[in-house]
């Protein structure tokens, strides 16, 4: 998979997961009705698929997750690099960031075969958000 495919893949695993839904506090409005991320908007206000900046969300969007790829850099392979994935994780609380965290590693252990390489608390730019970023550095082709 090349990086555009990967994070189309990771998409449809993190959106396709009930129990990362409700960690994201997106709820079915009807029970046994499943969402559909095209046509709900809220999916794009909770699996953003890209880096935000302080200007791009209000604390009325949390929680959510961004993710993407910040580089690829060359192997010794001519055909894959390895990429630098970055799933930014955004909440009021930090105890809502566990379980999150723990929800993410584990749908890309199981779907990615993945693990995590670093991860930690970063400053969010906005005061009472709580950022946490968890880096991931699979092979993609290039």
């Amino acid at each position: 998979m090349n990086t555009f495919q990967y994070t189309d893949k990771l998409a449809k695993v993190f959106t396709g997961d009930d129990v990362l839904r409700k960690c994201l506090n997106i709820e079915s409005p009807q029970p046994g009705i499943p969402f559909h991320p095209d046509r709900d908007k809220r999916f794009a206000l909770k699996f953003r698929r890209r880096d935000q900046e302080v200007d791009e969300f209000e604390p009325s969007d949390l929680n959510f997750i961004a993710f993407y790829f910040v580089d690829a850099n060359t192997t010794k392979n001519a055909y894959m690099n390895k990429g630098i994935l970055r799933i930014d994780i955004y909440t009021k609380r930090r105890s809502s960031t566990a379980a999150i965290r723990e929800r993410i590693v584990s749908l890309m252990h199981e779907h990615f075969d993945e693990r995590v390489c670093a991860e930690g608390q970063r400053t969010s730019g906005i005061k009472d958000i709580f950022k946490y970023r968890l880096e991931f550095m699979p092979l993609v082709f290039n």
